[in-house]
């Protein structure tokens, strides 16, 4: 029977968590067919060993297909492969460093995305664990507080969802050639999936985002920024057809890259090619702080 939701799972050197985040998949409680994919990007660790075995015991609904990778491919190809052979009309993300833990997370997802067609992408709250704590993210709370509905042009204002909760409609996606060497690989997806439709936040905690693991461990806050700015420039000649999402993804960019430039010397910032695209005023604004060497008011 051909399931109706996927869920991809991509892992690389996740031998301390991959069972966690296989046995978040396996608690799922559904009325529906599921397939789970595990993509392994030729782990150096004892990450193939752990999944063949764990594997075994998957429950009579959920059919595993495991895929591991005779070399290396890289996070971004090494999900959009897993992607392409994706069989459900909707897919769940799960990377195995993280892990889910309300049983009836998938149902209550699909369940509203089958009764709402202009719906595209779903997300959920999550616990945030950093070693053996956890705890809740009382900010972000408070900043998807006031609503449960979003748009492409909330999004477009900064990524607010996590990988791990995202389910979305199986959309065809065509992946330009930056995005395999992008800093960023879900919120790249995020925004040309909500070009199609609306976005449903439900505030239940139902998994655990696992902080300083990953992408972003070990990456400077300029790093980050910096990378950040790049995706988003990339990303802006995608939405000509949505100009005020355009218009929030350029400002953040041009944060983005005041916060690079500001603490630059003033040679430095006259020879960065993204100077230019400042407005007048942030330029003046960098001019006169870097060659005077002081903070403006």
């Amino acid at each position: 029977m051909k399931p109706l939701v996927s869920v991809i799972m991509i892992t690389y050197g996740h031998e301390k968590y991959i069972e966690e985040a296989i046995r978040g998949v396996f608690l799922q409680k559904t009325n529906f067919p599921l397939e789970l994919i595990i993509s392994n990007d030729k782990s150096p660790d004892s990450t193939d060993k752990i999944v063949k075995n764990i594997i075994k015991s998957a429950p009579e609904n959920i059919s595993v297909n495991y895929i591991y990778h005779p070399e290396n491919i890289g996070m971004h190809h090494n999900f959009t492969s897993a992607l392409r052979t994706a069989q459900g009309k909707y897919i769940a993300v799960c990377e195995g460093d993280d892990y889910w833990t309300d049983e009836n997370k998938l149902k209550k997802q699909i369940d509203f995305l089958e009764k709402n067609e202009d719906f595209t992408l779903t997300f959920h709250n999550v616990f945030i664990r950093n070693g053996e704590t956890l705890r809740a993210d009382l900010d972000y709370e408070k900043r998807l507080s006031s609503k449960n509905v979003y748009t492409i042009n909330d999004l477009s204002k900064g990524n607010f969802i996590h990988t791990l909760s995202a389910v979305f409609r199986n959309m065809d996606i065509q992946f330009p050639e930056w995005y395999f060497s992008s800093f960023l690989g879900d919120y790249p997806i995020w925004m040309w999936l909500s070009k199609k439709g609306k976005i449903k936040y439900f505030p239940e905690k139902m998994g655990v985002y696992r902080e300083n693991v990953g992408v972003w461990s070990g990456k400077s806050q300029e790093e980050r920024e910096f990378k950040t700015m790049l995706v988003l420039k990339n990303l802006i000649p995608d939405f000509e057809k949505f100009p005020d999402a355009q218009r929030n993804i350029t400002r953040t960019k041009n944060t983005y890259i005041k916060n690079s430039l500001k603490h630059k010397s003033f040679a430095e910032v006259m020879a960065s090619p993204y100077f230019p695209e400042l407005k007048f005023k942030d330029r003046f604004k960098l001019m006169v702080r870097t060659y005077f060497n002081k903070k403006t008011k």
